[in-house]
This record gives C-alpha cells, structure tokens and sequence, in this order.
C-alpha cells in the first residue's frame, strides 16, 4: 500500500470530521467565532438558534476539539481551537464557486 492512502482508521476518523460538519448549525457557529471568541448568549443572538441546540453543538465541536472554551466569571467564552478548520471550509466554498460557475456558464450558452 502506497504511503499517501490512509489506512480504514484514518478513513474513519476523515468521514467522522466531515460528518462532523454536516449540520449547519456547526458551521453557522465556526463562521461566527472566526470573527472572535463568543459566549453562549452571544452565539445564540449571532445564530438566531435556540440556547438548547447552540449548547448542543458547542459541546459536540468542543469534544471534537474543533473549539476551545474558556470560563470568565459567570460566562463561558468559545474560540476555534484549530483555525485549520477554516483552510477546508474555504476548500469546499472554492468547489461549490467552481460548480456555480460552471453551471452559469452552460445555462448562459444555452442561451445564445
């Protein structure tokens, strides 16, 4: 087997990540605490999602290690743990863009 092939743990450990960040609602929460490091309260406001689901996926990516969190006073600050994480967002938004654009381009051919 070639070096650059993952073996079936690596596989399942690629599928659980891109599971992972499946659910919007994760993604609405990573693109948010990009901009900076936010509490629960001010993740809700941002995400206009219930306080119930935000705290559900905050613990998700936490026990992912995609965040970290961070305790002052009464209230519980989350930040990216790995601003790697965002180099695949934008991988991902470079194909859909590519794919757009692509389509665009044969709806507008059809056209003439």
């Amino acid at each position: 087997m070639a070096k650059s092939l993952l073996d079936q743990h690596q596989l399942k450990a690629v599928a659980k990540l891109f599971d992972l960040l499946a659910e919007p609602t994760r993604l609405d929460i990573l693109q948010n605490l990009k901009k900076a490091p936010l509490s629960v309260g001010q993740i809700v406001d941002a995400t206009n999602a219930k306080q119930s689901n935000i705290s559900k996926q905050l613990g998700i990516l936490h026990d992912a290690g995609l965040l970290k969190r961070e305790r002052q006073g009464n209230l519980i600050f989350y930040s990216i743990a790995d601003p790697m994480i965002f180099d695949l967002c934008a991988l991902v938004c470079g194909k859909l863009r590519k794919d757009a654009e692509s389509q665009l381009a044969l709806i507008r051919s059809l056209g003439k």
